[in-house]
C-alpha cells in the first residue's frame, strides 16, 4: 500500500479548509436545456474525449453501411506500411457499387486505397486492401471483428470490409468509439479531413472524387469522419467538428434522406457548441495548500498543481466539486516538485480529473519515516 493511501489526522489542515470554503463561489441555478430537434431513430453527441452530451437509442444495433470502413481503416493501420504497394485483385475490381472503378492488376499504395475508402467511400478500395492484407475477405473480416472486440465494441459485427452486407451491425455508441480511434491516429485524421481524393489509373489517367461528407465547406469547424448508406441502414453519418478548444463528435443513424442526415448533424453539432464550453478545472498558478515539514524547527511548504487542466463541459450538469487531499505532515528533506497530495475535480459524482500537488520549494528536515494523513477538503464551484 502506498503512503498516499493511508488516512489518519484531519485537524492539521482545518484552517486550509476554512479558507477554501470561504473562497467558493455561490452555486448558480441550473437551467433546463431543451434537447436537440433530431428525427433520426438513433443518434448521439459527445465531446471528443467521450463525455456524453445527448443521445437517443445509442445502444440500438443497426445496419451502419460504410461507416464500418472506419474499423477497416484501423485494422489497416495496425497491419501494413502506408507505402506498401497493393495489386488490385479481380474480386475487388468486380464490385460495381460505390466504387472508384479500380482495374484488376492496377497498383496503388496502401495510403492511396485508404484515401479512396475513407474520402470517396470506395468499396472496391476497401476490398482491395483487405485481400492484400489477409488473402481473402473472410480472413480479413475476422481481423476486423477481433479488433472490434479489442476495442470493447460488444455490439459491432463486421460481415465485409465495406459495409454492403445486410449482416453488418453496430451502434451509435460503438461508432463513436471507432471515430475517436480514427481521430486519434494522425494519419487517419488527416485523411478524413480531405475534401477530395485523386485516383490515378493506368496510362496516367486521373479522376478526382469529392468527399461524401457534404458538410465540408458548409459547416464551420468540420473535420470528418464517415458517411454510409444502404437501403437497410438508410442514411448514416459520423462527424467530428472543432470550434476553438471545443471538439465534438456526433452520430446520426437511419436518417430518411441524404439531405436530412446532414441537416440533422448540423442541428446536433450546433446544439452542442451552444451548450458546451471550456472550463478551467485546475489552475497551476494557485497555491492549493500548505504542508508541515517536520524537524527540529518545523517549517511549512506550499503546494501547487502539477499542470493546468481544462475540459469541455456541458452547461447543464451541476456544480463542480473540488477535493484537495494533502499530507498532514512530512519529514524532511522535501524536494521541490515532490508530490505531497492531489486535487480531484468531479461533477455529478463523476470524476473528471486527478492532478498531483507538488512542493513549491526545497526544505531540509530530519530524515525519519514520513508521518502522513490524507485529509479531504471539499468545495463547490
Amino acid at each position: 500500500m502506498s503512503v498516499f493511501d493511508r488516512t489518519t489526522r484531519t485537524m492539521a489542515v482545518l484552517g486550509l479548509a476554512v479558507v477554501l470554503l470561504l473562497g467558493a463561489a455561490p452555486v448558480p441555478a441550473i437551467a433546463v436545456i431543451a434537447p436537440p430537434s433530431i428525427a433520426a431513430p438513433s443518434a448521439l453527441l459527445t465531446t471528443m474525449d467521450g463525455t456524453p452530451l445527448w443521445s437517443r437509442a445509442p445502444m440500438s444495433r443497426r445496419a451502419v453501411a460504410s461507416t464500418i470502413k472506419m474499423l477497416n481503416a484501423i485494422v489497416v493501420r495496425d497491419s501494413v506500411n502506408l507505402t506498401e504497394v497493393v495489386t488490385v485483385a479481380r474480386k475487388a475490381s468486380d464490385i460495381n457499387n460505390g466504387d472508384v472503378h479500380l482495374l484488376p492488376g492496377q497498383k496503388s499504395t496502401v495510403r492511396q486505397l485508404l484515401e479512396m475508402m475513407l474520402v470517396a467511400s470506395a468499396n472496391d478500395a476497401a476490398e482491395a486492401v483487405a485481400i492484400h492484407i489477409a488473402g481473402t475477405e473472410k480472413r480479413y473480416v475476422a481481423l476486423m471483428n477481433a479488433k472490434a472486440k479489442e476495442l470493447g465494441l460488444t455490439h459491432t459485427v463486421a460481415a465485409d470490409p465495406h459495409g454492403l452486407s445486410e449482416r453488418e451491425r453496430s451502434t451509435a455508441a460503438d461508432l463513436a468509439v471507432l471515430a475517436r480511434t480514427v481521430m486519434a491516429d494522425p494519419v487517419l485524421r488527416s485523411i478524413v479531413a480531405k475534401k477530395s481524393v485523386l485516383v490515378v489509373r493506368p496510362h496516367r489517367v486521373t479522376r478526382t472524387y469529392k468527399s461524401t461528407n457534404l458538410l465540408f465547406g458548409h459547416y464551420s469547424g468540420i473535420e470528418g469522419v464517415k458517411t454510409g448508406y444502404t437501403s437497410r441502414s438508410m442514411f448514416c453519418f459520423v462527424s467530428a467538428a472543432k470550434r476553438g478548444d471545443v471538439e465534438l463528435l456526433g452520430v446520426v443513424l437511419g436518417a430518411k434522406t441524404l439531405s436530412q442526415r446532414f441537416a440533422q448533424m448540423r442541428t446536433l453539432l450546433d446544439w452542442g457548441f451552444a451548450h458546451c464550453h471550456m472550463r478551467l478545472l485546475v489552475s497551476a498558478d494557485t497555491t492549493m495548500g500548505v504542508v508541515t515539514v517536520e524537524g527540529e524547527s518545523p517549517q511549512s511548504v506550499t503546494v501547487h498543481a502539477a499542470r493546468e487542466t481544462s475540459a469541455a463541459l456541458f452547461d447543464e450538469g451541476g456544480p463542480l466539486e473540488t477535493t484537495v487531499t494533502l499530507l498532514a505532515s512530512v519529514a524532511g528533506p522535501v524536494v521541490r516538485g515532490q508530490q505531497l497530495g492531489t486535487v480531484q475535480v468531479s461533477r455529478g459524482g463523476v470524476l473528471l480529473v486527478t492532478v498531483p500537488l507538488l512542493a513549491d520549494a526545497d526544505l531540509v528536515g530530519q530524515t525519519v519515516s514520513q508521518r502522513i494523513a490524507w485529509v479531504p477538503l471539499s468545495l463547490r464551484d
